[in-house]
């Protein structure tokens, strides 16, 4: 029976400046089942990766069952949840389910943060800034008790968020605007180093108190969040250190395919916790 930390959290905003000429990515996913507060049993497992100049990818999943001793064979309730990421130089995905059966009374719940972090410099006449078109793509869905909110900023200063939940649509946000969709454009230095962050986090969590079916809930941000940035003036050329172009182009197929892959939620095996 595993120990773990009461319904973590979700994770502060990446705070890294990267070095020149190197990029970085991170990952962290927990799962827990029937983690409500004060629950001394429950299933839970969790990752959190690193990388240098490297993908990183994993997934998780936990399940807890309570048996019915009138009924052997059968549970009283059942906890389940998953979680998934992929993240790489312009590239953020990130998943996470969660279910508990009818008059469940706690808690499963699964979360999932994947952040990257680059530089890049616009390179060409010097002396002037530049107009740089930043454009946070995101595509996913949510049901259930479910929230996911992500964020792209530039050493600037400028930047752009989104947050959405299961009562609110997605919004966005950008800096020095009054309103704007996941696409601005900003005035930068040219011939700078300019440092990028962006994160893609999702969360899910599920309880049948009260409930006469199974509860479920979701966040499927495993699709696309794709970050591109754009210059209109053709004598400047932007030079990453992660050497990623974030060109607005379309990906071959064979790319989505392998990067869904590793969003499954199949990567670890299921590990079961029962009380008698």
């Amino acid at each position: 029976m595993n120990r773990f930390p009461i319904l973590l959290p979700l994770f502060a905003v990446l705070a890294y400046v990267p070095a020149a000429n190197a990029y970085t990515t991170s990952l962290t996913v927990i799962t827990s089942a029937n983690a409500a507060y004060g629950s001394q049993s429950y299933d839970s497992e969790s990752k959190t990766i690193d990388n240098v100049d490297s993908s990183s990818s994993y997934a998780v999943d936990a399940l807890y069952q309570i048996p019915d001793l009138n009924r052997p064979g059968e549970y009283v309730a059942v906890y389940r949840s998953t979680a998934s990421g992929y993240v790489s130089p312009g590239v953020l995905k990130a998943a996470a389910a969660a279910s508990a059966t009818a008059a469940a009374a706690n808690v499963a719940s699964g979360s999932s943060k994947v952040t990257f972090a680059d530089n890049f410099r616009l390179l060409g006449p010097s002396g002037r800034n530049i107009d740089l078109t930043l454009t946070y793509l995101v595509s996913g869905r949510l049901s259930g008790t479910a929230a996911a909110s992500g964020l792209v900023e530039l050493s600037t200063g400028d930047r752009i968020s989104f947050t959405e939940n299961g009562y609110t649509p997605r919004s966005f946000s950008c800096s020095w605007m009054a309103s704007c969709t996941g696409k601005a454009t900003f005035s930068v230095p040219v011939n700078t180093l300019i440092s990028l962050a962006a994160i893609l986090e999702v969360g899910a969590s599920a309880t049948g108190y009260f409930k006469p079916s199974l509860t479920e809930s979701s966040a499927d941000f495993g699709s696309t969040g794709l970050v591109y940035l754009g210059i209109s003036d053709s004598r400047y050329q932007l030079q990453s250190g992660s050497g990623f172009s974030y060109a607005p182009v379309p990906l071959p197929a064979a790319f989505w395919s392998f990067a869904a892959s590793l969003c499954g939620f199949g990567f670890s095996a299921m590990r079961k916790r029962v009380v008698g």
